[in-house]
């Protein structure tokens, strides 16, 4: 991880973030602030937590309809998946929960991590509305952050309308894009194709209304408690503002970190919070403690429960960070060798092609011991 340039690049973006966050900071009045706290808010804190967590459970349940991962390894899942974002960079712990979810429930890799496409569409789509309904309350909101929001929602429609386009014209979809890789020999690779139609096929719930009308809703609740989460974090510091001050700390978080991506968003999320908190006036020492406690809180949140979930899933982190480079190229391999008919998908009912789910129960039975339910 060391030798990696991203990592570098991670680093550096928390250190200047940090840097301007502490700008005009006096550490004696910082220290009154998180002295000031009460401290018995913070099991409701947890708790509220919890909540958005578990909807985020849910939802990613949702996107890999038809196919139904038990409720326990998709929380397992999820929780080593954010283990391994708070340590590195470029959220790659995203994809090793989706490869390890799929090599658990023996689904495709491709159509696992179809999810984290539609998945972050939607949250982007979330972000923009809720900064377009703030819009009356804030009239001092930065032009930049409006811009950013615009942009980060166009990107979101035409991901979602490019996905269900395509997942509608599949076949000449791939034929496309077959043409435009025809000039290098490296992507003439059957098994690449047969890989990238597995994730076609994976952005269908996209069309399908109920799964997607299920996933929007799922969105929207995990957007609005991690906003009441940030706004009874503010009153737990003496911090009085209107609900709408935590929804635009959450939201402006997040457009930041598509922008300027960190390690578990350290250092990104607490210029942030600082910059937003002082639109509404407080003290820059006091919006600094609270940038510290609400992170601080969710990230050991997030920590502890990557642990929890790799000591009972007996799994060895050493092959979790490599697992989604390992299982990608047995994957690919496999469907090489297999002369899988260039249109044949997995059935409705979960299961999936016979190489495919030969190569995941092989990796299985290496990364993954003890059952999670």
């Amino acid at each position: 991880m060391l030798k990696s340039k991203r990592f570098w690049i991670g680093l550096g973006v928390t250190i200047i973030c940090l840097y301007f966050a502490f700008q005009g900071i006096q550490l004696d009045k910082l220290a009154v602030s998180f002295l000031n706290m009460n401290w018995l808010w913070m099991p409701v804190l947890i708790l509220v937590f919890m909540i958005s967590y578990f909807g985020r459970v849910f939802r990613w349940q949702v996107l890999f309809d038809p196919y139904k991962p038990g409720w326990m390894h998709t929380f397992h899942a999820l929780n080593v998946g954010y283990f391994l974002s708070n340590i590195t960079p470029a959220r790659l712990g995203d994809l090793a929960r989706a490869y390890l979810l799929g090599t658990i429930e023996k689904i495709p890799v491709a159509r696992s991590i179809s999810t984290l496409v539609v998945e972050r569409a939607l949250d982007g789509l979330t972000v923009v509305l809720f900064m377009f309904l703030l819009l009356p309350f804030i009239p001092n909101l930065p032009s930049e952050w409006v811009k950013s929001g615009l942009l980060l929602g166009a990107i979101g429609v035409i991901v979602l309308v490019a996905l269900a386009i395509l997942s509608l014209q599949r076949e000449r979809g791939v034929a496309f894009l077959r043409k435009l890789a025809s000039p290098f020999k490296f992507l003439n690779r059957e098994g690449l194709w047969r890989f990238i139609e597995l994730l076609i096929d994976g952005f269908s719930v996209i069309r399908s209304p109920r799964p997607l009308i299920k996933a929007i809703l799922w969105s929207l609740e995990i957007w609005l408690v991690v906003a009441l989460l940030a706004w009874l974090t503010m009153i737990s510091l003496g911090i009085h503002l209107p609900f709408t001050a935590g929804i635009l700390v959450q939201v402006a978080a997040a457009l930041a970190v598509t922008v300027a991506p960190s390690p578990g968003q350290l250092g990104v999320f607490h210029l942030i919070a600082v910059s937003v908190l002082k639109l509404y006036g407080v003290d820059p020492n006091q919006a600094l403690a609270f940038a510290f406690v609400l992170h601080g809180m969710t990230y050991l949140m997030l920590m502890g429960l990557g642990v929890v979930s790799i000591w009972r899933e007996g799994i060895d982190l050493a092959k979790i960070q490599d697992i989604s480079a390992r299982n990608r190229e047995a994957d690919l391999e496999a469907l090489d060798d297999q002369a899988v008919p260039p249109h044949a998908s997995s059935n409705g009912d979960g299961a999936t092609s016979d190489a495919t789910a030969q190569v995941q129960e092989d990796d299985v039975e290496e990364s993954k011991p003890h059952s999670g339910e």
